[in-house]
């Protein structure tokens, strides 16, 4: 501050630092205006000057004379420091540079060139330097109306490109990187990490959860220069790779579908009906059924080769039923494919329609029935979980929704944003809709009238519409009877037992049974498969465990509660035909027999007359009486004692009939 104030400008300076002229200057401190010092001339012819102290001017103005000291003190110790000896020239590296720099190069290098060339000339003819100079820059202004040409500018590119090579001719202002940073880097990495967060939180608010994090970490001294929300958002687009950034703020799939690399294929190895791709569509637009408006589904299945749409089925919710529609379609007017892929949802995934997929346990298999697929000789796949990318129908459902939903008075829009304003009043005027059966006809028109028929760019269709590259690329149609097309296309139910009442098939929530007098005679109890025709429903097909045909069953209809007296009737006679059945099982055989009660009674009496009952026990224990003690005790006298004892009775009684048998 010392050296401040004892610093005075003469009249010249300050009119230089104001950007004045002087003689405005001397009116200001004649009139006392302006704060100065009276110096007294000693050159010339005398008279006084002013001296303007400054301490003494605005703060503005002492700031600006310091800039332009120091940058003048900057300037001077650049003049008087050494220049370095034979300094290496930068090396040049051509593959950086854009084109238009490479182009300012080449006409910076031809300028130098043609002018130490001309000056050469120029001096052999006798004139001198400074006049072929001055012809020379004349004529540069003409050539080059553009840039503003000067003999000061070609001497300060000819200096530079002999001290630092040709690369000292490139513009590189404001590339260099080593301008003042406002941003610290630890600040950034703050906001970076609560902003890659699927969250996705505003760049407001991760710069405020930055700011938080550094106050709760005790580095307050990086809160002192947090530069502007947009300086923020220009590094994270400069610093952040954009897979990065898609796969924290947007997930894996965003990440997968819009950054990273996939598998290209090649359709010149296909030909028509090797591979055939199934998914479902949700029309963005409103039909009307039963007189309410709702949005329906299309479910297609498209071939790979031509992209030819070759059966498709217009449903209220899609499910196996309308798989089923659509594929019998597809092979009815075209064939049997080698292949079909599909996502993973459940319509496509039952377990006799195309397997249980990913969804396969090892527990239940042994109870699936043999698949249609499988029945068909179709290699059935399964696209990777939310991988849009293997089935290319998705391409087809978008062309679906820009140039048919959109042809629709009610159509939705796929998003809120996409939403028509027109459709809220639309919907008022459910009149105006497509009915569903009107709807389907316009989807079966469009798609086998525009869609097949339209020529296409897609990769190996070289403009052909799709039905002409279906024919021309179909080299093996694999066809079936109807009869046989028909039974493959059954679909069936997981083993079940035979009940009394025959055998159940859940549709659509409904139970409904299916019973015949066979059925129920021969196969009670035991496990069977059924087959049917979601179309017909007025019988199944019975298969045993090992998938064996056994029989045809027609449906049990059902009577309700106020059923006539005929109707009733008229069960209770079905329901007796099986128990006559029964009933006269044993009569049909005609076999002959004893009755059983006489064949039992007759062995009964034959074993009385051939096994008489003897007994032989060695003692016999007399149990006695008080009133016949006298007796008992003559008998103890017989024998000597109060036990008899028989094995010695025995012997005098064999002797006994030895003797008799003697005499």
């Amino acid at each position: 501050m010392e050296g401040i104030a004892n610093i005075r400008l003469t009249v010249e300076e300050y009119a230089q630092l104001r950007g004045c002229s002087e003689r405005y200057i001397c009116k200001q401190c004649n009139e006392n205006k302006l704060e100065h010092e009276v110096v007294e001339n000693t050159r010339g012819r005398g008279g006084i000057s002013y001296r303007i102290p400054l301490s003494s001017l605005p703060d503005k103005e002492i700031r600006r004379y310091l800039r332009k000291l120091d940058k003048e003190k900057r300037r001077q110790e650049a003049a008087s420091s050494p220049e370095p000896e034979n300094s290496p020239p930068i090396r040049l590296d051509y593959e950086r540079l854009s084109a238009g720099e490479r182009q300012d190069l080449n006409r910076k290098n031809k300028i130098l060139d043609d002018w130490i060339a001309y000056r050469y000339e120029e001096k052999n003819r006798g004139k001198s330097l400074a006049e072929a100079d001055a012809n020379y820059v004349r004529i540069l202004q003409l050539q080059y109306p553009d840039m503003p040409m000067s003999l000061r500018t070609i001497r300060r590119w000819d200096e530079a490109r002999r001290k630092s090579g040709e690369a000292a001719l490139v513009d590189s202002r404001g590339r260099h990187g080593n301008h003042p940073k406002k941003m610290k880097q630890e600040v950034y990495d703050l906001f970076e990490y609560y902003y890659l967060d699927e969250s996705r939180k505003a760049a407001t608010l991760c710069i405020q959860l930055a700011k938080l994090e550094l106050k709760k970490t005790g580095r307050t001294g990086l809160l002192q220069d947090i530069p502007s929300e947009r300086t923020f958002l220009r590094w994270a687009e400069e610093i952040i790779p954009p897979a990065v950034l898609q796969y924290y703020r947007y997930g894996e799939k965003a990440c997968r579908d819009k950054c990273l690399p996939y598998i290209h294929r090649s359709y010149e190895d296909l030909y028509s009906n090797d591979i055939w791709v199934s998914d479902n569509h949700t029309f963005d637009l409103f039909v009307l059924e039963d007189g309410k408006p709702l949005r329906v589904y299309l479910t297609g299945f498209l071939d790979v080769r031509s992209r030819k749409m070759v059966g498709w089925h217009v449903t209220l919710n899609p499910s196996a039923d309308a798989t089923m529609y659509a594929l019998r379609r597809g092979i009815e007017h075209y064939g049997i494919p080698k292949r079909i892929l599909s996502d993973n949802g459940r319509e496509f995934l039952t377990f006799d329609l195309g397997g249980r997929g990913f969804r396969k346990k090892a527990k239940n298999t042994e109870l699936d029935p043999e698949t249609i697929m499988s029945r068909l000789g179709i290699d059935f796949h399964t696209a990777l979980v939310r991988n849009a990318r293997a089935k290319i129908i998705e391409r087809t459902f978008l062309t679906v929704k820009e140039e048919f939903s959109k042809l629709f008075d009610h159509y939705t829009g796929g998003n809120t944003q996409e939403r028509p304003e027109r459709l809220k009043k639309l919907m008022k005027e459910t009149g105006k809709m497509a009915v569903l059966e009107d709807f389907s006809g316009f989807v079966d028109t469009w798609i086998a009238g525009y869609y097949n028929k339209r020529p296409s760019s897609a990769e190996g269709l070289r403009g052909m519409t799709p039905d002409a590259a279906f024919a021309r690329y179909l080299v093996e149609q694999r066809k079936a009877p109807e009869e046989e097309l028909n039974l493959m296309l059954l679909r069936s139910t997981r083993l079940q037992k035979v009940r009394r009442d025959g055998v159940k098939l859940r549709f659509y929530e409904k139970d409904l049974w299916f019973v015949s007098d066979s059925l129920v005679y021969d196969h009670l109890g035991e496990e069977v498969f059924v087959r049917y025709n979601p179309d017909d429903l007025s019988r199944v097909r019975i298969y045993d465990r090992e998938e064996r045909f056994l029989m045809e069953a027609p449906q049990d209809t059902q009577i309700g509660y106020f059923a006539s007296k005929e109707e009733v009737a008229a069960k209770m006679q079905e329901k007796r035909r099986l128990e006559s059945v029964v009933k006269s099982y044993k009569k049909q055989k005609g076999i002959q027999a004893t009755d059983a009660l006489e064949l039992v009674m007759g062995l009964a009496e034959q074993n009385l007359r051939d096994n008489r009952e003897e007994l032989d026990p060695d003692i016999i224990r007399i149990i006695r009486s008080p009133e016949f003690g006298e007796n008992m005790q003559a008998i103890q006298q017989a024998v000597g004692g109060d036990t008899i004892d028989w094995s010695i009775a025995n012997q005098r009684l064999r002797a006994f009939q030895s003797q008799q048998d003697g005499d």
